[in-house]
C-alpha cells in the first residue's frame, strides 16, 4: 500500500509553550550584547523581524515539521533537568546529546532514514537558536561544531546500514507509477462509490503527473485556467491548457506561474478529460456557482479550489491530509496492492522519470519541474511565466514522443462536437463568455480577464469530454458516472451520438494507421541499407570459409550442375534485394489465431511492423513491385478486416461490436482463422478500391480443408446473419 505520513506531524492548536522558547535569552559567561533600541528600530521590532524570518514566514508544512522536533527538544529538556541553560540551544554538547537521542530512537524503531531525522532536528534547532539572544558567537554556527558533526556522521552510517539491509523493491519503481499502475489507479478512481472523491483523485493524479505538481501546488490549485493559442504541430495543431498558480512553498514571491496540459494520445489517459469530469460534477452536482459569479463580476470565484474533499471546503486551501486521504482510499480499492514509498509526491516523481526515459534534456526537466529558479533571472522571472517554456515535456507526457511537432496525430480532435451538446453540459456558458468578453473589451465594468479565460477553458474541456466519451463508455459501460446526468444520458441514447461515436473511432483508427513521417521514413531507409550491407559482408565471409573447406572446380561444378561460390553469392544478393525483403515483411504476421489479431494486423500492424497497406504504399514510393504470391497473400488477408469495417458502417456499430460477430461464428462452428478468412473472401468478397477489371472470385464452397465437410456459401451466410441477429438482440436487452 502507499506509505503515508502519520498524523504525529500535525501540531496541537496551542503552541504557546513551544513559541515561548523563541523569547529566551542567555546571560551567562561569554554572552553577547542583547538587542537594544536605536534611532530606527526598537529591540522588540528587531526581535520581531528575526522571528518573522525564522518562523512566521515559513511554509505551513515546514512549520508543522519543525514543531515536531521542537516539542521533542522541550520534552527531552524536561526529562533531563541536569542539562544546563534549560531550553536554550546552548552549549553544543547539549545539542549533540539531544541529536544522539534522536538517532537512538530512529535506530530502535528500524527507521530507514535516521540521517533525515537528525538533519530535520538540527534545522529546527537552528531556527530556534536564531531568535534566542545572547548566545556566544562561536556557538552560532553549531552544525559545524565537532560534537554535532560527529552525530551527523554516525547518522549517515546508520542510514546506509539500514538501507543495505532493506529488501529490494522487485519492480525498481518504489516511488513511481508504471503505465499499467497509472491506468489501474485511474480506473479505480472512476469506479469509486463516492464520486466527489473518485473524480477528484482521477483529475489530481492525471494533472499532477502531466504538470509535475507538488503536494503544496495541488492543495491550492484554483480555477485559474487559460487556453493558449494552438501550437503549430502537424498533422493537427496541439491545444495547450494552462493552469495558473501563485502559491506553493517554492513560490515565496507569489508570482503567477503556469503549468501546461495537453490532450493525451490515449483517451483513457487524457488528463483534460478527467479534469472536465471533475468540473462537470462540481458545477452540476456540487452546485458550485462559478459561472454565475463570473457573470456578476464577483471576484470571489477566484477563491474556489479545484481539488477538495467536500464542497464546504472549496474556498479554503486544502491540507496535505485532505488530499492524501482521498488518494489512499482510492488506491485501497485497486485489484493489485499499490506498494509505494510516496503518496502526494508520487505523480511528480513519475513524470520526471517518464521524461528522463524519453531522453528529454536536463534543461527541459528543470523548466518543467520548476527547478530552474536557481538559473538566475531567466529561470526565476521569465520561464515560469510561460506554459510553452516546457513544451517538449508537455508533448512527451501527452504520449506523442519527442517528435510531437511533426507527429501530433490526434484523431478524435478532428471530429466536430455539436454546440447543443456543449450547451447541455454547461448551460449559458457560451452566452456568459460573450457577455464577459464584451464587458472586458468595452470597459463597461471592472475587467475580469481571468474569468473570461476560465469560461473559454471550460468550453474547450466540454468539447474534449464529448470526444473522449465513446472510449469512456467502452471502458466503464453503464457504470460511467456521467450517465447519471439527464443531459448526458439523453444525448448518449440518441442516434446522432452513435454516428458521432463511429466517426470518432474511425478517426482514431485512421491516425493509428497513419504513414510514417518523412524523418522516420528516411531513418528507416538508412537502417535498411546498413543492415543489407552488413548481411552482404557476413555472407561473403561465410561463402569464403565454405569455399576454403570444400573447394569445387568451376568446370566440374558446371558439368554436374553444382553451384559455385560466385553463383551462390549472386543468388544470396538476389535474395536480399529490397523487393524480396518487402515481400518477406508482407508475410511476417503468420500464426495469428483470433479475429482481433487479424484486424489489428491490417489496420495498425503487429510485432512492430507497419500495416500491410502501408508497406504497399512504401513499395510504390520506392518504385518496387510485389510478386504474385505476395499480392495473393495480401488479398487473402484483407477481406476479413474490410468486411468487419463494412458491417460496422452498415449497422452503425462500433468496430468492436462488428468484430464480435465473426468471433462468434468462429467459435460456434470451430473454424480456424484461415478457414474464416477463406469463407469471408469467397462468400462476401470486398473489392479493393484500386482494383481494375475482372470480377471477384466465387465458389460454391468455402471450406476445402481435408477431413472436414464442405460448407456452402449460403450456409456460411446464414451463420453470419444468425450471429448478427444474436449480437443485436444482446445489445437491445
Amino acid at each position: 500500500m502507499l506509505r503515508s505520513s502519520t498524523r504525529r506531524g500535525r501540531a496541537p492548536a496551542d503552541n504557546s509553550d513551544v513559541l515561548a522558547m523563541f523569547h529566551l535569552m542567555y546571560s551567562g559567561e561569554g554572552a553577547t550584547q542583547p538587542l537594544v533600541d536605536d534611532s530606527s528600530l526598537t529591540k522588540e521590532q528587531k526581535w520581531q523581524l528575526l522571528f518573522d524570518r525564522n518562523w512566521r514566514n515559513l511554509a505551513p508544512l515546514s512549520q508543522t515539521k519543525w514543531l515536531v522536533y521542537l516539542r521533542k527538544w522541550k520534552k527531552w529538556i524536561d526529562d533531563h533537568p541536569e542539562q544546563p541553560e534549560g531550553c536554550l540551544v546552548f552549549p553544543s554538547s547539549k545539542i549533540s546529546a539531544f541529536l544522539s537521542h534522536i538517532l537512538a530512537d530512529c535506530t530502535a524503531s528500524n527507521s530507514k532514514d535516521p540521517h533525515g531525522a537528525v538533519k530535520s532536528a538540527r534545522k529546527a534547532l537552528r531556527h530556534l537558536r536564531a531568535c534566542q539572544a545572547g548566545i556566544p558567537d562561536d556557538e552560532a554556527k553549531f552544525p559545524s561544531q565537532p560534537y554535532i558533526a560527529g552525530v551527523t556522521s554516525r547518522a549517515k552510517t546508520a542510514t546506509a546500514e539500514a538501507r543495505q539491509c532493506e529488501e529490494a523493491d522487485p519492480s525498481c519503481s518504489a516511488s513511481t507509477l508504471s503505465n499499467e499502475e497509472y491506468a489501474s489507479l485511474l480506473d479505480a478512481a472512476m469506479r469509486y462509490p463516492d464520486k466527489q472523491v473518485g473524480l477528484c483523485v482521477a483529475a489530481m493524479v492525471s494533472c499532477g503527473l502531466a504538470a509535475g505538481f507538488r503536494s503544496d501546488d495541488l492543495q491550492d490549485t484554483r480555477y485559474f485556467m487559460e487556453l493558449i493559442c494552438s501550437v503549430p504541430a502537424k498533422p493537427l495543431p496541439m491545444q495547450i491548457l494552462a493552469l495558473a498558480n501563485n502559491a506553493g512553498k517554492a513560490n515565496q514571491d507569489a508570482q503567477m506561474t503556469y503549468a501546461a496540459l495537453a490532450n493525451h494520445r490515449q483517451p483513457h489517459l487524457d488528463c483534460l478529460a478527467y479534469l472536465w469530469q471533475l468540473v462537470l460534477y462540481q458545477l452540476n452536482v456540487s452546485k458550485l456557482p462559478l459561472l454565475a459569479l463570473i457573470y456578476q463580476n464577483n471576484t470571489s470565484w477566484r477563491s474556489y479550489r479545484m481539488f477538495f474533499r467536500d464542497p464546504s471546503m472549496a474556498t479554503s486551501k486544502q491540507t496535505y491530509y485532505d488530499l492524501s486521504a482521498m488518494l489512499l482510499k482510492v488506491a485501497a480499492t485497486m485489484p493489485d496492492a499499490l506498494v509505494k514509498t510516496k503518496v502526494m509526491h508520487l505523480m511528480r516523481c513519475s513524470g520526471t522519470v517518464s521524461l528522463a526515459a524519453a531522453a528529454c534534456s536536463m534543461d527541459v526537466l528543470r523548466v518543467w519541474g520548476r527547478w530552474a529558479r536557481s538559473e538566475g533571472v531567466v529561470g526565476k522571472s521569465y520561464l515560469p511565466k510561460s506554459p510553452l517554456s516546457a513544451l517538449p515535456a508537455t508533448g512527451v507526457l501527452a504520449g506523442f514522443g519527442t517528435d510531437f511537432m511533426t507527429n501530433h496525430a490526434f484523431g478524435r480532435g478532428t471530429v466536430a462536437v455539436p454546440l447543443a451538446w456543449i450547451d447541455a453540459l454547461a448551460p449559458h456558458a457560451r452566452v456568459i463568455f460573450q457577455a464577459v468578453r464584451l464587458r472586458n473589451r468595452m470597459r463597461t465594468g471592472k475587467a475580469d480577464f481571468s474569468g473570461q479565460h476560465c469560461i473559454e477553458s471550460i468550453l474547450y474541456l466540454a468539447e474534449t469530454f464529448w470526444q473522449s466519451s465513446p472510449f469512456m463508455l467502452q471502458r466503464y459501460g453503464l457504470g460511467w458516472w456521467a450517465l447519471q446526468l439527464p443531459a448526458v444520458r439523453c444525448i448518449v441514447g440518441s442516434s446522432s451520438f452513435r454516428q458521432f461515436e463511429q466517426r470518432v473511432i474511425d478517426a482514431e483508427m485512421e491516425c493509428n494507421a497513419r504513414p510514417l513521417s518523412p524523418q522516420m521514413t528516411e531513418a528507416f531507409d538508412k537502417i535498411s541499407k546498413h543492415v543489407c550491407s552488413l548481411s552482404e559482408q557476413i555472407a561473403h565471409l561465410q561463402f569464403s570459409v565454405d569455399g576454403m573447406q570444400q573447394p569445387v572446380d568451376s568446370r566440374m561444378a558446371a558439368n554436374h550442375g553444382m553451384p559455385t561460390a560466385s553463383s551462390s553469392i549472386t543468388q544470396a544478393g538476389a535474395a536480399r534485394s529490397p523487393q524480396l525483403e518487402l515481400e518477406a515483411q508482407v508475410g511476417l504476421s503468420s500464426g495469428l489465431s483470433s479475429v482481433q489479431e487479424a484486424v489489428d494486423e491490417w489496420f495498425t500492424g503487429l510485432h512492430g511492423f507497419p500495416a500491410p497497406p502501408l508497406l504497399c504504399e512504401q513499395a510504390k514510393q520506392r518504385g518496387q513491385r510485389l510478386s504474385k504470391k505476395a499480392i495473393d497473400n495480401l488479398s487473402r488477408r484483407r477481406h476479413l478486416p474490410l468486411r468487419i469495417q463494412a458491417l460496422a458502417t452498415d449497422q452503425c456499430w462500433p468496430l468492436k461490436k462488428a468484430l464480435a460477430v465473426y468471433e462468434l461464428v468462429m467459435q460456434r462452428h470451430s473454424l480456424s482463422l484461415a478457414e474464416l478468412r477463406d469463407a469471408v473472401r469467397l462468400s462476401n468478397p470486398v473489392r479493393h478500391p484500386n482494383a481494375k477489371g475482372g470480377k471477384p472470385a466465387q465458389s460454391q464452397h468455402v471450406n476445402c480443408s481435408p477431413g472436414l465437410p464442405l460448407i456452402s456459401i449460403s450456409q456460411f451466410a446464414a451463420w453470419v446473419q444468425q450471429a448478427i441477429d444474436d449480437i443485436a438482440s444482446m445489445s437491445i436487452s
